[in-house]
C-alpha cells in the first residue's frame, strides 16, 4: 500500500510539473506569436514620389513587347475554381503546342512578338496565357487563393489542350516569373507530363546564385521593394499552420497605382518559383533549354550555366549584349531554339 501511495505521489508531482512547464511554454509561445505578428503588421514600404528611375531607352521600350506584330485569336480556359483564363492562340497545323507564360507585371498581350518569333523558329502552335489576375484573365491582380495556384492553372490548361489533341506534344516556355512557375510545375505530383522546357531568363528561386541585388544610383528609387520582415513573419506563422496573413502584400513595385499590377501577395510571391532551385531543376527530366542575355538587369547571367548544368541535363546559352526583356526577341536566341527543337525532335 505504501509503495502504491509513493507511486501516486510521484505521478502527481510529475503531472503538476508538466502542467507548470506547459503553462510556461504556452506563455512563451503566445509571446513569440505576438512578436511575429508585429513583424507582419509593420507598414508597407513606400517610394518617394520626387525620386525617379532612370528613363528607358528606345530598345528597352521596344522590348517591353507592346507592339502587336503577329496575328492571333482569343482563347479561354476554365480553371478548377471556375475562373476564366484568357490566352492568345497562334494557329498552326503542327503536332507541337508551345504554352507560353509571361513574366512578372506582364501579360500575354506583351508576349506577341515572342510568340510570333517562336512560331517562325519552330513552326509550332503557340498558346500565350494570361496568369490569373493578369491581362484579361479573371482573378485578383497580384494575388492567388493559395500557394501554387499558378501551377494548378497551368495544369488545367495543359489538360485542356491534351484533351482536345491527345497526341499533341507540349512544350512549356516561360520568361522570368513564367520560368519559375514552370520549375514548380515540374515538381508538381499531379502535373501532366510535357515534352520539353524552354526558359527565357527564368526566376530560378530566392536561393539561386542567379539572383541579383541591383544597385541604386544617386537619388533614384529602386524598381521594387520586398517587405522582408513580413515575409519572415508569415513563414513562421505558416510553420505552425497559420495562414491568415498569406494574402498580405510583400512585393512592391515603383509604379503608378493606375497600373494593372503594382504589388504581389505573400502567397502569390511564393507561387512564382520553387523553394529550392536545385530541386526544381532536378525534376526537369525532359529536354531543357535556358537562354539569357549577358546584360540581364534582373539576374546574374554568368551564374546560370553552373546552376542549371549541375542540377539537370539542360543546356544554357548566354547571348552577348542582350537584356532581360530583350532575350525574348533575340534572333540568335531564336536560332538556338530552332536547333534545339530539331535536335530533340520536338516539331
Amino acid at each position: 500500500m505504501k509503495k502504491l501511495v509513493n507511486h501516486l505521489m510521484l505521478f502527481a508531482f510529475l503531472f503538476s510539473m508538466s502542467c507548470i512547464m506547459a503553462q510556461e511554454n504556452w506563455e512563451q509561445f503566445e509571446k513569440t506569436q505576438s512578436e511575429v505578428t508585429k513583424l507582419i503588421q509593420l507598414p508597407d514600404p513606400t517610394f518617394q514620389p520626387q525620386q525617379h528611375q532612370k528613363p528607358l531607352d528606345a530598345k528597352a521600350i521596344a522590348d517591353l513587347g507592346l507592339e502587336q506584330l503577329y496575328k492571333n485569336e482569343p482563347r479561354k480556359f476554365t480553371a478548377k475554381d471556375g475562373k476564366q483564363l484568357f490566352a492568345y492562340k497562334y494557329n498552326s497545323d503542327s503536332d507541337t503546342t508551345i504554352l507560353l507564360l509571361h513574366g512578372i507585371l506582364s501579360s500575354a498581350y506583351m508576349m506577341n512578338r515572342t510568340a510570333g518569333l517562336l512560331q517562325e523558329a519552330t513552326h509550332s502552335e503557340i498558346v500565350a496565357l494570361d496568369f490569373r489576375g493578369h491581362g484579361q484573365s479573371e482573378g485578383t491582380p497580384g494575388d492567388v487563393s493559395y500557394i501554387n495556384q499558378y501551377v494548378d492553372d497551368v495544369i488545367d490548361v495543359v489538360t485542356s489542350i491534351k484533351k482536345e489533341k491527345p497526341n499533341q506534344k507540349i512544350i512549356l516556355a516561360g520568361h522570368s516569373m513564367g520560368g519559375g512557375i514552370i520549375l514548380r510545375y515540374a515538381m508538381a505530383k499531379d502535373a501532366i507530363a510535357v515534352d520539353g522546357y524552354l526558359l527565357f531568363a527564368p526566376q530560378l528561386g530566392a536561393n539561386s546564385p542567379t539572383l541579383k541585388i541591383a544597385p541604386v544610383e544617386g537619388d533614384q528609387e529602386p524598381f521594387l521593394k520586398l517587405h522582408l520582415n513580413r515575409i519572415i513573419g508569415i513563414k513562421m506563422m505558416n510553420a505552425i499552420g497559420e495562414t491568415k496573413y498569406n494574402d498580405l502584400p510583400v512585393l512592391f513595385f515603383n509604379l503608378p497605382e493606375s497600373m494593372p499590377v503594382t504589388k504581389y501577395s505573400y502567397r502569390a510571391n511564393e507561387s512564382m518559383y520553387p523553394a529550392d532551385y536545385k530541386e526544381g531543376l532536378q525534376h526537369m527530366t525532359k529536354p531543357l533549354l535556358v537562354v539569357v542575355g549577358a546584360n540581364d538587369e534582373a539576374f546574374v547571367a554568368e551564374e546560370f550555366h553552373t546552376a542549371v548544368t549541375e542540377n539537370s541535363n539542360g543546356k544554357v546559352f548566354v547571348i552577348p549584349d542582350e537584356t532581360h526583356n530583350g532575350i525574348r526577341h533575340n534572333n540568335k536566341a531564336m536560332k538556338i531554339i530552332a536547333n534545339w527543337f530539331n535536335n530533340h525532335n520536338l516539331q
